[in-house]
């Protein structure tokens, strides 16, 4: 994981997705085995100052943004999209949330 500023997420975004603005997140999957017990997901890029900007507009914890935004990211990392189809939206929601309720956190959907 790299954290950066907006500007770079911003270059990175318009570079890597042909999207012309910041973003708070970025995955970068490497689908490759280390070694047989290793395996190399990819990168993610964060812009911490995005996502504490979120956090304050949507009036959410931080930490909890924080661990929605990794696990979103990680859901790239693992071949999930939610950009394509609706019902891939929904997958991937249902499984931040579960995996969110597991770590502790309240389901980052509900107002």
């Amino acid at each position: 994981m790299r954290l950066v500023n907006k500007c770079e997420i911003h270059l990175l975004n318009k570079k890597f997705l042909k999207k012309n603005y910041p973003t708070n997140i970025l995955a970068f999957p490497y689908d490759v085995q280390l070694n047989k017990n290793v395996l190399f997901l990819g990168d993610l890029v964060v812009c911490n100052k995005i996502i504490q900007e979120e956090a304050h507009q949507q009036k959410k914890i931080i930490d909890a943004h924080w661990a929605h935004i990794i696990v979103h990211g990680t859901l790239h990392l693992l071949g999930y999209d939610h950009v394509n189809s609706s019902k891939n939206k929904k997958i991937m929601q249902l499984l931040e949330i579960k995996i969110l309720r597991f770590l502790g956190y309240n389901n980052p959907y509900e107002k």
